[in-house]
């Protein structure tokens, strides 16, 4: 494992220019299954506490004993209920408590777990279900337990229903409905047998053994099934230890909201706990806001949009501030902005570093707490692009807003900014500071990585596994380039490619992340596929909907221009329409984790796509051109 010693240079405000220093450099092997490290836990520290919940405006504390007794009880009851070793099990429930519970109770039989976003439509279901082979499948409310009873029938291997919060109804006669309380009750009934059966359980499991199914978003094709082991997702959970050194041994406070059936909160909220001292509190997506004001998390790793829509909230609080407060404020940016161009260009000023410290504690930190933010030291995005403009905001506001790189097939981060304080927008890292992890990039820019976190397999799909591991390496997808200083930036995703009938190939992702910088615009489709010029479908944001048609489309216009006098001709965008409605999962244009599947969004909006190439495609062109000119 890594040992890295975090020193904070100075007080309160300078400690944000955080040093870290590798002491110890070992190579980290597991040696427990991870619910086998549960069990240790509650040996060890029966009374600590082990995760909290949100309930009725107040964070309830779970300690490591009673975390213990519910896997426990849950386990058992499976095992009475016929789940077996090997055996696949899906849940679907926001986060909360149990969730956690039945995942470990899963793993604790030897079987295998399987998230189910709450998105997932009633055919999304059924063929995770079949394909997975699931015997089990636990739901939350009746929403959920609906739509399983709906497929449940078409679903062979399924024989087990479990509703958290309601009883399954409308089942076939060859599924079993229960409660949670009922099976724990079952469970219960053995907990106390001089024989610990989870004990027994716990170890007929062995490292190597498949302990989570991730299914990825299908934004390519078909959702598969991703594969990690016991020992691969503690790998996984060493490179979040290197996100936050100090997490063995220092308690961290986290927020847990995010769909568990996604890998990154997964690892994170659920198995991250188990080696470190991070404490999760869990929550509705709808309370999230309010319990990190009252948590005030001291650990962070969330997707672009929330950091976008949190500063969105904090500009236009801080834009309503009047007089002195309104001048000091623009004051404190003006050296903020400094600052942030000091530390990306590697210089220092001791005069600048004095005069950001004040604006930091009088302004930017006490802004940061009125949303829970004020004692994230060091935070990481992922998952998605990051504008490079709101990664700089953050840093100039004093959070050490850093990128980090992972995939379902990682499940953790082999790549990030581990030792890089306060970095320039627009790169990744470098791989994580152990040996056995390895980057290179292929002839045609692929990234290929080779390390222990890697997943095993893609679920009963051999031919997809050996077409993307292949001697150990595994071939990511994404196009990198390294700078000159060694770091990784990522350029696009190697299928996520247009091709233009003029045999041009254009990655789309980084112009519609430069569209999407503007604060007028939610999300930027670029299309061009066999056509012969590119154009863009435009979803306006929450601030552009208050504007009039005319209004929105002149500002709009302007906004592509300015992207466009930075493009090669061959990217520039000739034409846009702006999205009469927002992109919808339930109609399959966005993934359940939010990705965009622009196959589907073409299709929906395919005469819009049509006025852009229709038979005037000369004069739109020159529209173009006179707007521009103007």
């Amino acid at each position: 494992m890594i040992d890295m010693r975090c020193r904070i240079v100075g007080a309160d405000g300078e400690g944000l220019e955080m040093e870290l220093t590798e002491t110890e450099l070992t190579e980290f092997e597991p040696t427990r299954t991870l619910p086998g490290l549960l069990l240790d836990r509650a040996r060890s520290e029966p009374e600590a506490v082990a995760m909290r919940y949100w309930r009725d405006g107040n964070a309830q504390a779970v300690t490591w004993r009673t975390y213990r007794d519910r896997v426990r009880d849950a386990a058992l009851g499976l095992a009475e209920n016929g789940v077996r070793h090997g055996d696949r099990v899906a849940v679907m429930s926001s986060a909360r408590p149990e969730w956690i519970y039945a995942a470990l109770a899963v793993q604790s039989v030897g079987g295998v777990v399987i998230g189910v976003y709450p998105t997932n439509s009633r055919a999304e279901i059924e063929q995770l279900l079949v394909h997975s082979e699931a015997v089990g499948f636990v739901g939350e409310s009746s929403t959920e337990l609906d739509k399983v009873a709906a497929v449940a029938a078409r679903t062979p291997a399924l024989r087990l229903v479990v509703g958290i919060d309601a009883a399954p109804t409308g089942l076939p006669d060859s599924v079993t409905g229960t409660t949670w309380d009922e099976l724990s009750s079952a469970g219960a009934h053995h907990g106390g047998e001089p024989a610990d059966r989870l004990e027994e359980l716990v170890e007929a499991t062995t490292l190597d053994d498949p302990a989570v199914l991730f299914y990825t978003s299908g934004s390519t094709g078909a959702p598969k099934g991703v594969a990690h082991s016991h020992r691969t997702l503690q790998h996984a959970v060493q490179t979040i230890i290197g996100l936050y050194p100090g997490m063995e041994t220092r308690r961290h406070d986290m927020v847990g909201f995010l769909p568990l059936a996604h890998v990154a909160p997964a690892l994170l909220l659920i198995f991250t706990p188990l080696l470190t001292r991070l404490v999760a509190t869990y929550c509705r997506m709808q309370d999230y806001e309010q319990v990190v004001r009252a948590v005030r998390p001291t650990a962070l790793l969330w997707p672009p949009r929330f950091y976008e829509k949190t500063a969105g909230e904090l500009i236009a609080r801080a834009e309503s501030w009047r007089g002195i407060r309104r001048h000091a404020y623009r004051a404190a940016m003006g050296i903020g902005r400094r600052m942030a161009e000091r530390r990306w260009s590697g210089r220092r000023s001791l005069v600048l570093q004095l005069a950001y410290l004040a604006a930091l504690r009088g302004m930017f930190l006490p802004l940061r707490a009125t949303v829970g933010m004020d004692r994230i030291r060091v935070a990481w995005t992922a998952s998605a692009a990051m504008p490079e403009n709101l990664m700089a905001l953050w840093q100039i506001w004093g959070l050490d807003l850093r990128e980090n790189y992972g995939l379902t097939e990682t499940a953790g981060c082999p790549v990030g900014q581990f030792d890089q304080p306060f970095p320039r927008p627009g790169r990744i890292g470098r791989e994580f500071p152990d040996s056995r992890y390895r980057v290179e990039i292929a002839p045609d820019g692929e990234m290929l990585l080779r390390a222990p976190l890697l997943f095993r397999e893609y679920w009963h799909n051999p031919e997809e596994t050996d077409a993307v591991l292949q001697d150990g390496w595994f071939r990511t997808g994404d196009l990198v380039e390294r700078t000159e200083h060694g770091d990784i930036r990522l350029i696009g995703r190697k299928k996520d490619v247009i091709i233009t009938s003029g045999g041009k190939t254009i990655n789309p992702q980084p112009v519609e992340t430069r569209l999407k910088e503007s604060s007028l615009i939610n999300e930027a489709i670029i299309v061009g596929d066999g056509r012969k010029y590119l154009t863009v479908l435009l979803e306006p944001s929450a601030l552009a909907i208050g504007l009039n048609p005319a209004a929105l489309s002149e500002r709009l216009r302007t906004e592509v221009e300015q992207v466009n006098a930075d493009l090669a001709r061959v990217q520039q965008l000739k034409a846009f329409r702006v999205l009469p409605r927002a992109l919808e999962t339930a109609r399959g244009e966005r993934t359940a984790n939010g990705k965009i599947r622009r196959n589907v969004v073409v299709r929906s909006f395919s005469s819009l796509v049509d006025e852009m190439y229709g038979a005037n495609d000369d004069f739109v062109i020159a529209e173009h051109v006179r707007s521009r000119s103007s």
